[in-house]
C-alpha cells in the first residue's frame, strides 16, 4: 500500500515536472497525454500494478478524436485553411490539413472516416506526426529522457506503460485531461497566428491571472541600478533588451512579490522559462534581493508590488524542497544546461526578529548547514566606528573573536568586528548605542550594489593620512548625491563629498 502510494505521489510529480521542464513547441504531447489517459478508462486492468500494452494505431485514432473539432474553421471572416487555427508555431500540422480536407468532403465524423478512402491517408498522417513528434519526445525533460511512463524502445507497433502507471492514470484521469487541455489551450492561445483568429479572448487568460506588465516596469529601473546594469543570470552587461524575471516563476508561485524580481536578458529570461534557477543563481538572489538589498527593494516598489522578504525566502524554500522531493532539474545557462535539484541543496531562513523598518538594513540569512568548528573573526579594538563624527582608528591591532551565531555564512576575509563610539545612531526602532559591538561586511563601490537605506561605515583620510570612520544610513537625492543621516534627530544630514568612500556595509549589532 505505501508503495502504490507512493508511485502515485511520484505520477503527480512526474506530471507537474513534464507541463514545465518537457519542450511544447505544438501541441501533439498534450493530445497523446489525454490520449493515453483515455485508453487507461477503456481499458481493463488485472491489477493495480499491472503493465499495460498500447497500441500504435489505438493511439493513432485517438490523435484523429482529438484534433477532429481542431480542423473546423474558426473565424467565419477567413476562408480555408487560414480560418484554422494552427497547432504550433510553424506550418499548420499536418493531421489538421488531412482533416480539414475530410470535412470539406462532407464527412462529419469518426465513423464516416472509417468507412471512407480518407482514412488512411488520415491515419498515415496521424501515425506519422505520432512517431516522429510527441511519443519519443513525451518524456524528455529539461532536455534528458526521463521514462518514467513507458521505455523508450521505438517499437513501430506499440508502447508499454510500466507497472502501475496505467493504474495511476485512471486514478488521476480527470486531473491529468484538466491539466492536458489546460496547456494544450495556452499554446493555442500563445500563437501570434491564432490570435488574429481569436481576438481579445487570446488575451483572457493573461487579463485574469497574468502578471500586471505596467507595474514591471516600475521595476525595471530599480533592478537594473542594483544589478549595476549586468544580467542577473550570465554576468553580463544589458543593453536595450532588458527584462524583469520573477526569480521564483509565476508560473510556480502566481503572486507578485517585490523581493522575488530580477533584471535580465531577454534572451536568458526566455531561456530560463519556468524553470527553477540552479542552486548558484539562487544564492545570488539571495544575497541580492533578501539581504543586500532587501531595504532599498521595500522601499522602492512597495507602492507597487508586496514587497516581504520573509514571504519571498518562504516561497523559494517551498519551491526549492518540491524541486529537490520531484529530483526536478534546475536551469543554469542557455537552453540545454541544467543541474539535478540535490535533496543536499542548502536551504535558508531568517532569524526570528522583527520585520525591519525602513531606518535599518535587513539582518542576513542564516543557513542551516551544521558548523564543524566555531569560526573565529577579526576585532580591531583600534578601530573606532563612529556615531557621531568622523574618528580616526587603524587596523594595527587585531584579535580574533567567535563568529555570532545566528548570522549566516561569514568570510575571515570579509566580515569583521568593531565597536562603535558615540551616539548619533540612537535612534529609531532599532538604535545602535555608544559601545556597541558590530559585525561589519568590507566593500568597494565598485561591488557594493545600490547603498540606498543601508546603513553604511564611510571611511576617509584626516590630514595625517589615518583612516577616519563614520557610521550612517544613505539616501540618493535626484540630483545624485548622497546624503548621510543619523537615526538620532539631534545630529543633521551629512552631505557625502569627494573625500569620502564606502568601507563596511552594517549587518547586525553582536549581542
Amino acid at each position: 500500500m505505501i508503495s502504490a502510494m507512493q508511485q502515485q505521489l511520484d505520477f503527480i510529480a512526474y506530471i507537474q515536472r513534464m507541463l514545465v521542464e518537457g519542450d511544447f513547441s505544438a501541441t501533439y504531447k498534450f493530445a497523446l497525454l489525454h490520449a493515453i489517459a483515455d485508453v487507461c478508462v477503456e481499458q481493463p486492468l488485472l491489477s493495480e500494478q499491472s503493465e499495460l500494452v498500447i497500441e500504435l494505431p489505438t493511439l493513432a485514432d485517438k490523435l484523429i478524436t482529438l484534433y477532429w473539432h481542431h480542423a473546423m474553421p474558426f473565424s467565419s471572416e477567413h476562408t480555408g485553411e487560414s480560418a484554422l487555427l494552427k497547432q504550433n508555431t510553424g506550418a499548420q500540422s499536418k493531421v489538421i490539413s488531412v482533416l480539414f480536407e475530410c470535412q470539406q468532403n462532407n464527412i462529419r465524423n469518426f465513423r464516416q472516416l472509417k468507412q471512407s478512402p480518407f482514412y488512411k491517408p488520415t491515419f498515415n498522417a496521424a501515425m506519422a506526426t505520432l512517431k516522429s513528434g510527441p511519443l519519443w519526445r513525451l518524456q524528455i525533460l529539461a532536455k534528458q529522457e526521463e521514462c518514467f511512463l513507458y521505455p523508450h524502445t521505438n517499437s513501430t507497433q506499440f508502447i508499454t506503460l510500466n507497472a502501475g502507471i496505467a493504474s495511476c492514470f485512471r486514478r488521476f484521469y480527470d486531473l491529468v485531461v484538466y491539466l492536458a487541455k489546460n496547456a494544450w489551450l495556452q499554446k493555442i492561445q500563445s500563437i501570434k497566428h491564432n490570435q488574429a483568429l481569436i481576438g481579445p479572448q487570446s488575451q483572457l487568460q493573461e487579463f485574469l491571472f497574468g502578471v500586471d506588465r505596467n507595474a514591471l516596469t516600475k521595476a525595471k529601473p530599480v533592478l537594473v541600478e542594483l544589478q549595476s546594469n549586468t544580467c542577473f543570470y550570465c554576468q553580463k552587461p544589458m543593453k536595450n533588451d532588458v527584462e524583469v524575471d520573477h526569480f521564483i516563476p509565476f508560473a510556480r508561485y502566481a503572486n507578485d512579490l517585490g523581493h522575488n524580481f530580477v533584471a535580465a536578458h531577454r534572451t536568458c529570461n526566455n531561456n530560463k522559462r519556468d524553470f527553477l534557477a540552479a542552486q548558484q543563481h539562487r544564492e545570488r538572489w539571495q544575497n541580492q534581493n533578501l539581504v543586500v538589498n532587501s531595504q532599498t527593494i521595500s522601499n522602492e516598489l512597495s507602492a507597487y508590488f508586496h514587497c516581504d522578504a520573509d514571504k519571498s525566502l518562504a516561497v523559494s524554500n517551498w519551491a526549492y524542497q518540491v524541486a529537490q522531493a520531484n529530483s526536478a532539474k534546475l536551469w543554469i545557462a542557455n537552453k540545454d544546461h541544467f543541474e539535478q535539484a540535490k535533496p543536499t541543496a542548502e536551504l535558508f531562513t531568517f532569524p526570528n526578529a522583527p520585520q525591519p523598518e525602513l531606518n535599518q538594513v535587513a539582518e542576513p540569512a542564516i543557513s542551516l548547514k551544521s558548523v564543524d568548528e566555531a569560526l573565529k573573526l577579526p576585532y580591531f579594538p583600534n578601530i573606532k566606528i563612529a556615531c557621531g563624527h568622523f574618528k580616526t582608528g587603524d587596523s594595527s591591532d587585531v584579535e580574533y573573536l567567535d563568529a555570532p551565531l545566528g548570522a549566516g555564512k561569514l568570510d575571515p576575509n570579509v566580515h569583521f568586528l568593531a565597536r562603535t563610539s558615540g551616539h548619533s545612531m540612537n535612534g529609531g526602532k532599532h538604535p545602535i548605542l555608544d559601545g556597541d559591538l558590530l559585525l561589519l561586511e568590507l566593500i568597494t563601490s565598485d561591488k557594493a550594489g545600490s547603498l540606498r537605506g543601508q546603513i553604511v561605515t564611510i571611511e576617509r583620510d584626516d590630514i595625517g593620512g589615518e583612516g577616519q570612520y563614520l557610521l550612517r544610513k544613505v539616501n540618493k537625492l535626484p540630483n545624485g548625491q548622497y546624503e548621510l543621516i543619523a537615526q538620532n534627530p539631534d545630529y543633521e544630514v551629512m552631505i557625502a563629498d569627494e573625500s569620502m568612500r564606502t568601507f563596511a556595509r552594517f549587518k547586525q549589532v553582536v549581542l
